[in-house]
């Protein structure tokens, strides 16, 4: 559990900072990658969950990089 909060706490500076979830930071990145796997498989606890999905919803909207949704690129043309 702390060692959860003090990830999440780095995450949260990340996103604060940089508005996504898509650190350089490799080791962020992966557990970014295991936290939404365990969401989907139903292995966080609430207060997990719900700090997650909290930070999650409040990220940019913003590309940043990466494939582009089909409605993104017809914007762009």
């Amino acid at each position: 559990e702390e060692n959860w909060m003090a990830n999440y706490e780095v995450l949260k500076a990340h996103v604060l900072e940089a508005g996504n979830f898509f650190p350089k930071h490799n080791t962020l990145c992966n557990w970014v990658k295991y936290q939404r796997k365990r969401l989907k498989d139903g292995l966080m606890t609430e207060e997990q969950k719900r700090l997650f999905l909290e930070l999650a919803n409040s990220r940019t909207n913003s590309h940043t990089g990466g494939r582009r949704k089909k409605s993104e690129i017809t914007e762009i043309k």
